[in-house]
């Protein structure tokens, strides 16, 4: 139904339209710094990923590194123990080389002896014996001592050997353990360095993560700041927009329509709810109307479009009419929230059943529909219940 009155209260367009572009402007740098808040989240969250893989990289390399000191100390203990083998080791062979440097002299001192009596003795020898029988006697004895110092020299020889072979395999195992210990070593070396790495990669990350907090921090300040300057100009606008009101007392309306031609349900009432996405329990200053995205939105009644843009409180899209007096001798004004689309410009004069936006799920919403808000007043702490003005 069409206001009462045939010539709509006139608003001044240049103003409105300047204000409007700098809503424009104020809208373009929040959403820039939304955008810079979401990248700057983003970083944060892959640096704190990238923070935790390498954490628990550094806990596999300290384990691992814990097991090779365990390793290098077996291997070490190894060592120790073959050096003391091969220090005994040699300490038999310094003693078995003394025993025969002695038996060496005793038999070099029997070969003296021998040789005398080839040279000298033979008479003497012959007249202390007294039969052929002590002479031959004489002569075995003597060479069996010859040969027994020589088998005992021969057998010292042979220990000695054995004991020099047994060096050199305790020398070779020896080796062998220093070589594992070395390459045990390297092995250290390259875990530490690499935990030295992960460390400061995770110092990298840490810096990173704060680095984005900061710049959340900038790009929400920076938001708030779009958002108390996109209050105050739609507050000039609303401003201009009442005055001219205020200015034609013959801006009325004598009822509602409803804002949609067809919808599938009413998906929530007006009252206290927990909020769906938020989970917060508050009131729901409204009806939310189930219906297909892209449907039309029409104006409840003809009036003034005090507001038409993008909500800071999580309406989305969404558009204000400020409709005048009804009969009740009440001012009243709808809102239309969550809009894919808006239709309306802000400040212009609409008629009852003018489309004035389309369904949607922008802002704070879980699905399309339309929120539509009933004001008594221009704000909406006049807050009514729809169903009691509006034909449902």
């Amino acid at each position: 139904m069409a206001a009462i009155g045939s010539v709509p209260p006139a608003v001044s367009a240049a103003s409105v339209s300047d204000l409007q572009k700098q809503l424009e402007e104020i809208q373009s740098s929040m959403a820039q710094h939304r955008q810079e808040l979401a990248n700057a989240k983003k970083r944060e969250n892959a640096a704190a990923a990238l923070e935790e893989d390498l954490r628990q990289q550094v806990q596999v390399i300290q384990s691992q590194i814990s097991v090779l000191a365990g390793e290098i100390a077996q291997v070490q203990n190894a060592i120790g123990q073959k050096q003391q083998q091969i220090t005994a080791k040699q300490a038999e062979i310094d003693q078995k080389e003394l025993d025969i440097e002695n038996q060496w002299d005793d038999f070099k001192t029997f070969m003296g002896a021998m040789q005398e009596l080839r040279e000298g003795g033979s008479v003497a020898m012959l007249s202390a014996v007294t039969d052929l029988y002590q002479l031959l006697t004489f002569n075995e004895m003597m060479q069996d001592i010859s040969v027994k110092e020589t088998q005992m020299l021969d057998e010292l020889e042979a220990a000695k050997q054995e004991l020099e072979n047994d060096y050199q395999q305790l020398a070779s195992e020896k080796a062998s353990l220093e070589t594992q210990k070395a390459n045990l070593d390297a092995k250290n070396y390259q875990m530490k360095a690499k935990q030295s790495e992960l460390t400061a990669s995770i110092s990298q990350a840490q810096l990173t993560q704060e680095e984005a907090e900061a710049a959340q921090k900038a790009a929400q300040e920076a938001i708030e700041s779009d958002e108390m300057d996109y209050e105050a100009v739609q507050g000039q606008i609303q401003a201009i927009i009442s005055a001219a009101a205020s200015k034609q007392s013959e801006l009325s309306f004598t009822g509602f329509i409803c804002p949609l031609r067809s919808y599938s349900r009413i998906s929530s009432e007006y009252g206290y709810r927990t909020n769906p996405v938020t989970g917060v329990y508050k009131l729901h200053g409204g009806i939310d109307f189930a219906a297909p995205g892209g449907t039309p939105i029409y104006a409840a009644a003809s009036g003034y479009v005090s507001v038409a843009g993008w909500s800071t409180g999580g309406y989305g899209n969404y558009v204000v009419i400020y409709h005048g007096t009804m009969g009740d001798g009440k001012a009243y004004s709808t809102l239309y929230g969550h809009m894919s689309r808006i239709a309306a410009k802000q400040g212009t004069y609409v008629n009852q059943g003018d489309v004035i936006g389309y369904v949607g799920s922008t802002g704070n919403s879980t699905g399309n529909h339309l929120h539509l808000e009933v004001w008594q007043g221009k704000t909406n702490a006049g807050r009514v219940n729809p169903r009691s003005y509006v034909p449902i």
